[in-house]
């Protein structure tokens, strides 16, 4: 428990003195730039999702026998 406890204590005393190391205009610029990659992210892994159960929909639609039109206007 010790070794975890110190080795916790060590990684927070770097990080800390890493951000001390830098402007807070810095730091704005770099939580910023991780929000902006994390959206991105998120947005990209959002859109495939919505892509296959679009298909998914599709595939089901003509399967039961729809109209290319009904489907259409299903998966719009």
């Amino acid at each position: 428990m010790e070794r975890i406890q110190t080795a916790f204590a060590y990684f927070l005393g770097g990080l800390l003195a890493w951000f001390s190391r830098h402007s807070p205009q810095d730091v704005a610029f770099i939580v910023g730039s991780l929000v902006a990659v994390g959206t991105l992210i998120i947005n990209l892994v959002s859109a495939i999702v919505n892509w296959r159960y679009r298909r998914e929909t599709l595939a089901i639609l003509r399967a039961q026998g729809k109209s290319e039109e009904a489907a259409s206007e299903f998966t719009r």
